[in-house]
Order: structure tokens, then C-alpha cells, then sequence
């Protein structure tokens, strides 16, 4: 027999109370030409009989262990997956029945998209498994990334934070191996991935619609584990940056002398890359120096216009807004000549 078109890839640990759910969500797909490849990554808890029960009665399903990194892990289940196109899912989350279908027929109606994901909804799941709506990071974060579709926004705003849910994407075979699959960095694996893509000319894009609920639980990685800490972004941020051609060549000006633009600036100093100068709408900020670089206002962002790459560093309220209206007034192009990084 013919491999299925797709592969859906699940490594999980500790996943008992809720890996039985993500995986019926895909025995529920309208799209019936797929596998599930499950690696449990060592888990202590009931994950591993879960899984292997479910393995025993789905022929769909295979099932592979592993003792090492979670990044092993994940690479184990797509080298093993047969398909062409590569689904990742969670363990904890909740894939809607069309996902794999609308999917598949986006990637192959797209050839020039590389991995697509999908809209989401966050929903935070309580101790005692009840769900609620999210905090309200997560709610903004929520809205800005399911505002991001087509491969030009993708690419423009990736330094804002991961521009792809990653339990929502479906990547072709051929790009994972092409760029090694998943890399073991100090930072998040899935947000290393997507910034190498997009670094390689790779497009991304998502199907236009609520296909997964993604869980916010209180022990989930994302919370817990210190590689998706903020600091571990922004240095993920700051390590991609400066291998643009035009930072390394032109230097950069931070907007917004606050906390993140300050620790923007060292991370990319410590790249290499020069800090030209930091706008600030502050008064009171305005004419210091940070660092040897001086503090202009406003009124000097054209003074920059080839001179050097802006970074917008201000994520609070409006005034990522603010900024990027300023600089796109004063002829600056996101994702060219400036790039929000907060």
C-alpha cells in the first residue's frame, strides 16, 4: 500500500490526563488517509499504557519510545512518519475534526508554502480540568497571532514573538529535511524552527480558520521549563536578528528606552551588532545616553531612514501600534527597514 499523504506526529510525557483526548480528536478527522506517529519521551506517569492501548485497536497508530531530549523526541516521530506532509499535535490539546483535510488541500493547492498552521483558541485549563477563558497576555497574544496569515505578515513580524502555533502546523517531509528538523538550542525549539525557515527564503502561512484548541495549563512546558522563558525569546531574537545582512552591516536603533529595548541592546551587542541610538517619547529619557548610545526623540526617527535598522521594543498597550504607524509614516517598512521585536 500507497504511505498516507499525512502524518500526524505526537511526542508527549506525563500526558495521561489528557492524551487520550488529543488523540481521539484525530480519530475523529473527516480526513481518513493519515497516521498517527505517538513517542512517549520517557514519561513516569500512565502516558505509555494510554498510548499503547490506544496503538492495539488503531492500526492508524504507531507507537515508539524515547529516553532522551524532548527535541530527540520530536525528531524520532517525524523521521518515523511516513507521510509527506508532517502534522505536529500535542498531547493536550484539541485538533477540530476538519484540521487535517483543510490542510492538506491548503499545502497542495499552495506549493510555494513550505508549513502551514491554523488559527487557534487559547483556553486555560483549570486544576480541576474545567476551562476558562485565558489571561489577558494570552488573549492578546491569542488575537496577534491569528491576525498573521500570509507569508509577507508572517515574516515581517517574527521577531514579535513565535508567528506559528506549533501544535497547529503542518510542515512538507522535505522541507524538515532539508534544515535537519527540529535543533536543540537554549531557546524554543518550535520558534527556532520557524525563524530558520523564514531566515532560508521558506514561506509560512495558516488556513484561515479555528482548527485547534490550544490548553493553557499551569505545569505546561511553556510555563515551567526555562527555554520558553522571555529572556530565552528575546535571545532567540536577538541571535536571528543579527544574522540579517542589514543589521550586521547597518547597526540598529532601538525604539523605546524602557527595560526591553535596554535588554535588546545588550543581547544584540553581545552579537556584535552596533546600537546606533534609542528614540524615546519620554521627556525625561531624552538627551541621555544608554550604554554610549544616545537618547533622541521622535522628531529624529528620519534622521536613520539607510542609516540603520529600526526595532520598535515597546509590547504594552498601544504603543506597538503607536511606533509602527510613526515609522511607516516616516517611510520605514516593517519586516525591511524595521522590525517590532516586542
Amino acid at each position: 500500500m500507497a504511505p498516507p499523504l499525512v502524518s500526524v506526529v505526537m511526542p508527549a510525557r506525563n500526558a495521561d490526563a489528557t492524551v487520550a483526548a488529543a488523540i481521539a480528536s484525530l480519530q475523529w478527522q473527516d480526513l481518513r488517509d493519515f497516521e498517527i506517529v505517538l513517542v512517549d519521551h520517557d514519561s513516569s506517569d500512565a502516558t505509555l499504557p494510554v498510548m499503547r492501548a490506544l496503538a492495539d485497536t488503531d492500526p492508524g497508530i504507531r507507537l515508539f519510545q524515547c529516553g532522551g531530549t524532548f527535541v530527540e523526541a520530536a525528531n524520532l516521530a517525524w523521521r518515523e512518519a511516513k507521510g509527506a506532509f508532517i502534522a505536529r499535535m500535542d498531547s493536550d490539546d484539541i485538533a477540530a475534526p476538519g484540521r487535517l483535510r483543510l490542510q492538506r488541500d491548503f499545502l497542495l493547492a499552495r506549493p510555494d508554502i513550505a508549513a502551514c498552521g491554523s488559527l487557534v483558541r487559547i483556553l486555560k485549563r483549570e486544576p480541576d480540568g474545567r476551562f476558562t477563558a485565558p489571561d489577558g497576555g494570552y488573549l492578546r497574544y491569542e488575537k496577534w497571532i491569528n491576525s498573521l496569515l500570509e507569508p509577507d505578515e508572517i515574516a515581517a513580524q517574527r521577531f514579535i514573538d513565535s508567528p506559528m502555533p506549533n501544535p497547529t502546523a503542518m510542515v512538507r517531509r522535505e522541507v524538515l529535511e532539508a534544515v535537519g528538523g527540529y535543533r536543540d538550542p537554549a531557546w524554543a525549539e518550535d520558534y527556532d524552527l520557524w525563524l530558520r525557515l523564514l531566515e532560508g527564503g521558506y514561506r509560512l502561512a495558516k488556513v484561515p480558520q479555528v482548527l485547534l484548541d490550544w490548553h493553557d495549563a499551569g505545569a505546561r512546558s511553556t510555563r515551567t521549563v526555562e527555554r520558553y522563558s522571555l529572556r530565552r525569546f528575546q535571545e532567540a531574537k536577538a541571535h536571528f536578528l543579527a544574522r540579517l545582512p542589514s543589521v550586521r552591516e547597518l547597526g540598529v536603533v532601538i525604539c523605546g528606552a524602557g527595560p526591553i529595548g535596554k535588554e535588546m541592546a545588550g543581547l544584540l551587542r553581545n552579537e556584535g551588532i552596533a546600537i546606533r541610538a534609542f528614540i524615546e517619547v519620554n521627556p525625561r529619557r531624552i538627551g541621555n545616553r544608554i550604554a554610549g548610545a544616545p537618547v533622541h526623540g521622535t522628531d529624529r526617527v528620519g534622521d536613520f531612514a539607510g542609516k540603520a535598522i529600526l526595532l520598535p521594543a515597546v509590547g504594552r498597550g498601544t504603543g506597538r501600534e503607536t511606533i509602527r504607524h510613526l515609522l511607516q509614516a516616516a517611510g520605514f517598512i516593517e519586516g525591511e527597514t524595521f522590525f517590532c521585536v516586542a
